[in-house]
């Protein structure tokens, strides 16, 4: 199995495992692949970022959340499997330990992993000028401006009026995205197995406002009302603004999605329970220490 390695650069501990994981790629005649701009930051030999997708199998993704979304975006359409190494704060994507990253790449290589299906959600925002199309892992966030009042959004699900928020913004997420934004603006957990969105809204001005999941085959339209200023954010990066002409789509996609890789031994609820602190009773553990 051909391994590539995606990093974040910026994070001194992420360079320092992969440079050691392509020390030990290399003395097992397996080495790591990487594109131009990373190996020449890590002091290595590269190929090119066409011929980095074609060939590799499964991409190591050193970071945290963020650098897996990046990644995400990088090979979406090549069909490699991303498995993430956690470098950062909560990891609830990148669920490599980084302490046992060796004895996880050998499993992998021996074929004992579940490849997971990730569906992206596809976004169409319609402007006087053009369409826009957008594919989001986590979320599509549509949020206020830099002044600090509501927004009025128009919710419409496949054709029918649903409701009008007033509130800092919405968030539109998948599954995979219900422990991101959503997860703070109150929204629920949702496995990443579902085939389905979350309407989420963000400090919504009303007692009704709750979060809500929709279908696979729903559409979901958002128009801003009362002249509001909105920006729309697919997944924490790239931001395009609104007026009350446009218009957004949202669904998720049949054809955009990621496949990412799973252990046997450390599945979804063991994630919830490691990150989340599910179980853990500061109580008693207080009273261990102190003993």
């Amino acid at each position: 199995m051909k391994f590539g390695l995606i990093v974040n650069l910026s994070k001194p501990e992420a360079v320092q495992l992969a440079e050691e994981l392509c020390a030990w790629g290399r003395k097992r005649d397996n080495p790591f692949l990487l594109f131009a701009d990373e190996a020449a930051a890590l002091r290595q030999s590269g190929i090119p970022l066409d011929r980095w997708l074609a060939e590799v199998e499964t991409a190591l993704v050193i970071g945290g959340d963020g650098t897996f979304l990046q990644a995400a975006h990088l090979v979406q359409h090549s069909g490699i499997n991303l498995f993430g190494v956690s470098v950062g704060h909560l990891g609830f994507l990148a669920v490599g330990d980084p302490r046992r990253v060796r004895e996880q790449i050998e499993q992998i290589e021996k074929g004992d992993f579940k490849i997971e299906r990730r569906r992206c959600l596809e976004g169409v925002l319609a402007t006087e000028e053009k369409e826009r199309r957008v594919f989001a892992l986590n979320d599509l966030v549509l949020s206020k401006g830099i002044q600090a009042r509501l927004v009025s959004l128009d919710v419409q699900v496949q054709g029918k009026p649903i409701c009008e928020y007033r509130a800092d913004g919405v968030i539109i997420s998948t599954p995979t995205g219900s422990t991101a934004y959503a997860l703070s603006a109150g929204g629920p957990i949702v496995p990443p197995s579902l085939d389905c969105m979350l309407l989420v809204p963000i400090c919504a001005h009303t007692l009704y406002a709750r979060p809500t999941l929709l279908g696979p085959d729903d559409c979901l339209t958002l128009r801003p009302t009362e002249n509001s200023e909105l920006f729309l954010t697919v997944d924490g990066a790239d931001v395009y603004p609104l007026s009350s002409r446009d218009r957004l789509d949202v669904r998720l996609s049949r054809d955009h999605g990621v496949n990412t890789i799973s252990l046997p031994q450390f599945d979804y609820y063991d994630l919830l329970h490691e990150k989340l602190l599910w179980g853990w009773n500061p109580v008693s553990e207080r009273s261990a220490r102190r003993a």
